[in-house]
């Protein structure tokens, strides 16, 4: 092969990025995002499919981006996000919040598992200038749990 690539090639490459640069930028104006990890598109109106970290990601990149997201962030910048992760499971997935791992449902029953710090306390086991979290039992830390749908 020569080290000049040709120029129409370059120039079709170019051409073709910038018709790929349009298409985006039209799928965007009709209210359609990419997951940044997947790069799946999906309507920004149905509520629930992508969570807004800075950077758009759908549901079920969650479990893989997120301890991999979590591990970068300064313990400031993962709580604050981390906090807004947990309420959009909540809110849009019906995760449930455990404050005792023994009480977990079944691995087999789970569909996303994370284990994040307690919102009441910030991860410190202690509300309200008490010495006790009633939130998480002292732990600091609760497991969030997104179930298997049945059917």
């Amino acid at each position: 092969m020569s080290e000049n690539p040709d120029p129409r090639i370059e120039e079709i490459l170019a051409r073709q990025q910038f018709d790929l640069d349009r298409l985006k930028d039209a799928f965007g104006l009709l209210g359609i995002s990419a997951c940044s990890r997947c790069k799946k598109f999906y309507r920004r109106t149905e509520a629930g499919t992508l969570f807004d970290a800075g950077e758009l990601i759908c549901y079920g990149c969650i479990h893989e981006w997120w301890p991999q997201r979590s591990a970068l962030l300064s313990s400031k910048d993962r709580e604050t996000l981390e906090g807004k992760l947990v309420f959009w499971l909540r809110d849009y997935h019906q995760a449930e919040t455990f404050k005792d791992p023994a009480k977990l449902p079944d691995t087999s029953l789970q569909e996303l598992h994370i284990v994040a710090n307690c919102l009441e306390c910030h991860g410190t086991g202690k509300s309200l200038g008490q010495d006790h979290c009633r939130y998480c039992e002292d732990r600091g830390t609760v497991w969030v749990i997104v179930s298997k749908k049945q059917g």
